[in-house]
């Protein structure tokens, strides 16, 4: 009998760390894209201007630009919904909250090599729950080139990417392009 006791008490422990570590529950992430749709719509039904101002290699241009051309640019750089099947067990969710700054952070990282977004941060502003800002990082080849972008949405404000292209290990160029729609910024 007590050489049968820690053989079901190591049973036991095995049967409870499997039932914990293999959960079918499903993930429940943040939906960005509908967020963005939300942004984007309140963007077109405003009489504002889109101004865009791209930096590179020291020399500024600024334009307007079509909001049906920035629509589709905002969701290719960042319309990705974390919920779909083929996203939801492929990032891990990191959830801070910082009581002092009055802060939310909820992060969205992947090893992936086959997914462009590799990480994905959402402020929250903790009293409202109303999100400040989203920032992520975007990795693609194109051609014998790496383009990696840093894209930082702030809310009802501007768009703002920065890309690096880099050839054999060799930054070729950094271009930053920010989007403006809010009045007086």
């Amino acid at each position: 009998m007590m050489k049968l006791m820690p053989r079901c008490f190591f049973l036991l422990l095995l049967l409870i760390f499997f039932a914990c570590s293999h959960s079918t529950e499903d993930k429940n992430h943040f939906p960005v894209t509908a967020f963005l749709e939300e942004e984007l719509s309140r963007i077109d039904s405003l009489p504002i201007a889109i101004i865009r101002t791209r930096e590179t290699y020291g020399l500024s241009d600024t334009t307007v630009m079509d909001k049906k051309e920035f629509r589709t640019l905002a969701m290719q750089l960042m319309g990705i919904d974390l919920r779909e099947k083929k996203h939801r067990n492929n990032y891990q969710e990191l959830v801070l909250e910082d009581a002092a700054l009055g802060n939310i952070s909820i992060g969205y990282t992947t090893e992936d090599p086959d997914l462009p977004i590799r990480k994905i941060e959402l402020n929250i502003d903790a009293s409202s729950n109303k999100i400040k800002s989203i920032f992520a990082e975007r990795q693609e080849k194109e051609a014998e080139k790496l383009l990696i972008r840093k894209i930082l949405w702030t809310s009802s404000t501007e768009l703002m990417v920065n890309t690096s292209v880099y050839k054999e290990g060799q930054l070729l160029n950094n271009l930053t392009e920010r989007y403006n729609w809010a009045i007086g910024n």
